[in-house]
């Protein structure tokens, strides 16, 4: 699966869902084009952090920038993609509960429908995975950074 494409077309999905906002999403990529390990089911990864980002927003401007870059652990080659928000953020005591299947014991508000959750089985299905960061480190209320690690395709 070629991610640089699957990126530009969860761009495209979040500009058609919301035409009437000021969205601005930047990509930092050294790659045209790039292959992992994953399948269609990517595209609705993307679109729900994206998604997430744009509904979790309060500010005039929602601003989004989207990294991507190579990185290895533990001798495994990964396509790392971080989706930075300028947010409501997650504060720390909800950052791993809300990739957990944990009700958090409020009304479920609508959404793209498959969540979080779906998006942290998806990951790992690929043999990757997802972490869930502050944009600024220390600073839960500046926004979130969700990294994405993703097997690089042969």
């Amino acid at each position: 699966m070629e991610a640089i494409q699957v990126v530009n077309d969860a761009i495209k999905f979040i500009q058609v869902s919301f035409p009437n906002l000021n969205i601005n999403i930047q990509i930092e990529s050294k790659f045209k084009k790039i292959f992992v390990q994953a399948n269609e089911y990517l595209l609705d990864v993307f679109e729900n952090i994206l998604f997430n980002a744009v509904k979790y927003n309060d500010n005039p401007i929602i601003e989004i920038q989207i990294r991507i870059s190579k990185d290895k652990e533990i001798g495994k080659s990964f396509l790392k993609i971080e989706f930075l928000d300028n947010g409501i953020g997650i504060p720390d005591n909800r950052k791993e509960r809300i990739l957990s299947n944990v009700s958090e014991g409020k009304k479920r508000v609508k959404g793209m429908g498959i969540g979080l959750y779906t998006v942290n089985k998806i990951i790992k299905n690929y043999q990757g995975k997802i972490l869930v960061e502050d944009r600024i480190n220390g600073d839960p209320s500046k926004g979130s950074n969700f990294i994405i690690l993703i097997p690089l395709g042969v």
